[in-house]
């Protein structure tokens, strides 16, 4: 026992030497068995870990193309759900403006109604059955295009009533007495503005379904920026770890 030691001893360098040379060979083996089937020579080696390393290099670019294309949609959404909320915000602006002209409208046609009110009553006295001269029916025709052209200038007739009014159509009779023609007049301005207050109704109704589409929008939208903004951290986070493996991954043995 002693002469072992002794002889382990006075040998430690040479032991030590041929424990490496077996390490470095058992290196060696598993290094080859590791090596694809076929591939034992220098060049060989060489190759397969240039295409190795090739294939590497692919996958990163593939994955920081991915990565930049899903921040690029984050950013994307981001500016669309901005530019939604700006409509909504119009539309909802057009709404109170849609609201402000429905009770314009309602306001003028109670007006119009109570002037043919007023118009109705007159009327209801009946007027004198003598005959009109030429003068007097020349004047009568003055006054229905006077109160005609003041009623379009209020708002109280459409362009196509005034022109019904001027050449005498449709119920517009200048031979009528003012008591007449005012009746007449206070029914084409009641009709007038009730088609003029119908009409602010549809557009506030309008207003309202486009307000609340450009709502809806604007909540899916954000959600949408939501998901978009966890998948661009997530991608940005991938994108530095490609950046960091980069140098190593360009490292390849050249041929020998």
């Amino acid at each position: 026992m002693d002469f072992a030691v002794a002889l382990l001893v006075g040998n430690s360098g040479r032991v030590a030497a041929i424990w490496l040379a077996l390490i470095v060979l058992a290196v060696v083996a598993f290094f080859a068995l590791a090596l694809p089937r076929g591939v034992r020579r220098p060049r060989q080696i060489f190759a397969w870990l240039a295409d190795s390393a090739a294939k590497k290099r692919a996958e990163a670019e593939r994955r920081a193309a991915e990565a930049a294309e899903v921040i690029r949609y984050a950013d994307e959404i981001a500016v669309a759900a901005s530019g939604a909320a700006n409509t909504a915000e119009r539309r909802r602006d057009e709404c109170q403006r849609a609201q402000a002209a429905v009770e314009d409208a309602w306001q003028a046609y109670q007006r119009a109604d109570a002037a043919l009110g007023r118009a109705r009553r007159a009327a209801a006295y009946g007027v004198p059955a003598a005959p009109v001269s030429d003068d007097e029916q020349a004047d009568r025709a003055q006054a229905l295009r006077r109160s005609a052209q003041a009623a379009y200038r209020r708002g109280d007739l459409s362009d196509t009533q005034l022109l019904d009014a001027l050449t005498h159509r449709t119920g517009w009779d200048p031979a009528l007495h003012p008591v007449e023609q005012e009746l007449v007049l206070a029914r084409a301005a009641v009709a007038h503005r009730f088609a003029a207050y119908q009409r602010c109704l549809e557009e506030e109704s309008a207003a309202w379904q486009a307000a609340d589409i450009a709502t809806a929008a604007v909540r899916s939208l954000r959600q949408e920026v939501v998901a978009a903004e966890a998948q661009a951290e997530s991608a940005r986070a991938a994108l530095k770890e490609s950046v960091r493996e980069a140098p190593s991954a360009r490292r390849v043995p050249a041929a020998a």
